[in-house]
C-alpha cells in the first residue's frame, strides 16, 4: 500500500527560565506537514486550554434575542426570500428549521439555515435532536438545486458556532455553498486523491488513509456506522482538528437518513467533549460533490476555537494568517485518546 504523505521533523527550543532561577529549559517542537491537505502545523506539546468556563453571558448581553434577525420577532421582516423560480414559498422549512438566502453572500448560492427559533443553544445541548432539522433543511435545498439542473458540482454545509469562530450571530445557524467549481481547499483534496491514484496504480486515497490510520491506533478515534472519526495529523486549528469520513460515499446524495443520524450522534459527542474542556466555539465544514466522484469521499472537519485569557487574544496569529502554518499546542494523538472516551462512554 502506498504511503500517505505525513511528515514530521523535531527540534528543540532552549532558554534560561526566569521562573526557575534562570536554569536551562528545553521545549520540544514538532513540525508536521500533510501532503493531502497541504497543511503545515507546529505541534507544541504543552497544553493550552481555556482555564475556566467561557462567559457566554457577555456575548448574550451584546446580542440579545430582541435584536436578532433570526428570532421570531424580526425573522419575517429581516431575512431574505428565494426568488419564485427556486421556491415559490420563499423559504425552505423542515421541522423547526428554516433556510433562506444569505443577506451578505459569499457566493451566488450562499444560504443560511437556522435550526429553530431558539436564540442560544449551549455546546452541551447540541444533541442530535437539536441539530437534525437544521441539517435536513440543507439536504432539502441541495435536492432542489440538483433538480434545477444548472450544472452545480460541489456543495458544503458550514458552521461558525459563536463569535470566536467568526460567527456574526449567536443564534445557531448553518451556511451552505453550492458551486460549479470547488473551493481552493477542496481542489487541493481532489488533486491529492487523483495524484495518489495515479502513483499507486489505481488505489483510493481515502480508503487507504482510513485503513492506515485505523491500523496505526494513534489518531483513529471511533466509528459511528458508516463514518470514521479521526484526529487530524496536521491540524488546521490551534486546538487541533477532528475529521470524519463517510466511507465509500462519493456524493452528497449517497448519504442516507441513517448516515445523517450517525453523523449527528458523533457530532454531539465531539461538542460535548468541547463543552467539558471549556471550549466555547468551533468551525465545521461538511464537503461533498453533487455527482459521484471516486476521488472525493464526503467528509467533514471540525476545528475548535477559543479566546486566550486573560485579555481575549485570538487563537490565530501571523503564523496562521501570513505563513500558512498552524501553531497547535494540542498533540493530535492525545486529542484522539481524550475523544475516544466520549465515543465509548455513551455506547
Amino acid at each position: 500500500m502506498k504511503e500517505i504523505g505525513f511528515h514530521k521533523e523535531k527540534t528543540t527550543g532552549r532558554y534560561l527560565n526566569p521562573f526557575d532561577d534562570f536554569q536551562p529549559k528545553e521545549l520540544p517542537i514538532e513540525v508536521r506537514y500533510d501532503e493531502i491537505t497541504g497543511v503545515a502545523s507546529r505541534i507544541l506539546p504543552y497544553r493550552v486550554r481555556p482555564a475556566q468556563k467561557p462567559d457566554t453571558d457577555a456575548y448574550l448581553e451584546k446580542s440579545p434575542s430582541s435584536i436578532c434577525p433570526f428570532c421570531p420577532e424580526l425573522f419575517d421582516k429581516l431575512t431574505p426570500r428565494f426568488t419564485s423560480d427556486i421556491l415559490p414559498e420563499g423559504k425552505f422549512k423542515t421541522g423547526e428549521a428554516c433556510l433562506f438566502p444569505n443577506a451578505f453572500p459569499y457566493d451566488a448560492t450562499n444560504t443560511v439555515a437556522i435550526f429553530s427559533s431558539r436564540h442560544f443553544i449551549p455546546l452541551d445541548q447540541l444533541t442530535p435532536d437539536a441539530m437534525r432539522d437544521g441539517f435536513a433543511v440543507c439536504r432539502d435545498y441541495f435536492h432542489r438545486i440538483a433538480e434545477m439542473g444548472q450544472g452545480y458540482q460541489h456543495c458544503s454545509i458550514n458552521w461558525n458556532y459563536m463569535p470566536p469562530s467568526g460567527g456574526g450571530l449567536i443564534h445557531p445557524h448553518l451556511q451552505t455553498i453550492v458551486s460549479k467549481k470547488p473551493t481552493n481547499f477542496v481542489r487541493r483534496l481532489i488533486a491529492s486523491a487523483q495524484n495518489y491514484e495515479n502513483a499507486s496504480g489505481g488505489a483510493n486515497l481515502w480508503r487507504n488513509l482510513l485503513v492506515i490510520e485505523q491500523e496505526a491506533c494513534e489518531r483513529f478515534i471511533a466509528t459511528t456506522g458508516a463514518i470514521s472519526w479521526l484526529a487530524a495529523f496536521s491540524p488546521k486549528g490551534m486546538a487541533g482538528e477532528v475529521d470524519f469520513y463517510f466511507r465509500e460515499k462519493t456524493s452528497f446524495f449517497d448519504l442516507t437518513q441513517t448516515n445523517f443520524e450517525e453523523m449527528l450522534e458523533g457530532l454531539s459527542r465531539v461538542f460535548y467533549y468541547l463543552y467539558v474542556n471549556n471550549f466555547m466555539s468551533f468551525n465545521l465544514s461538511l464537503y461533498a460533490t453533487m455527482t459521484p466522484d471516486k476521488n472525493f469521499w464526503v467528509h467533514g472537519r471540525i476545528v475548535p476555537r477559543f479566546e486566550i485569557n486573560p485579555i481575549g487574544t485570538s487563537d490565530l496569529n501571523y503564523f496562521e494568517k501570513l505563513h500558512d502554518e498552524i501553531i497547535c499546542p494540542v498533540v493530535p494523538e492525545q486529542l484522539c485518546k481524550e475523544l475516544q472516551a466520549y465515543f465509548t462512554a455513551q455506547e
